[in-house]
């Protein structure tokens, strides 16, 4: 994979038939991660909130090592003050029950490593005012939405 940008990366991987995300072996899903931050502001997950997910998704306490969120633009604080995260995408994710808690928890503690194809972002309600904020990507060590 000698690709640049996500754009170009995406674009390969639809060439070969990949529609709205793919499966990656280990070595592609940590390049393919290296090139998020060049995206935009990166929002690292606070451990407290970590845990919270866990709880979520009753998943083992430090189950969950790092999860990041890159912002879309002006969507980086609340008025409430808040730093919207991966909390509130995976809560809102829980409580709108849009998916299946296992497809939830298998993503999230990584059983595949998965490269979901994001062209507009994913919209969440901040878990604390509601407000809605977007994130055009976010990420795990093994599960990727850009």
């Amino acid at each position: 994979m000698d690709t640049t940008t996500l754009e170009q990366l995406k674009a390969q991987y639809r060439r070969s038939g990949a529609r709205a995300g793919i499966k990656l072996d280990d070595i592609e899903m940590r390049r393919a991660i290296s090139l998020l931050p060049h995206q935009g502001p990166v929002v690292e997950t606070p451990g407290v909130e970590l845990r919270y997910i866990e709880g979520l998704l009753r998943l083992p306490l430090d189950s969950i090592v790092d999860f990041s969120v890159i912002p879309a633009t002006g969507q980086s604080r609340c008025p409430c003050g808040r730093t919207p995260t991966a909390l509130d995408i995976v809560a809102h994710a829980v409580g709108h029950k849009v998916h299946e808690e296992q497809l939830l928890r298998d993503t999230v503690i990584g059983v595949y490593n998965v490269f979901e194809f994001a062209d507009e972002g994913r919209t969440a309600p901040c878990h604390r005012c509601g407000r809605e904020f977007t994130a055009s990507g976010y990420w795990t060590h093994s599960y990727m939405y850009a």
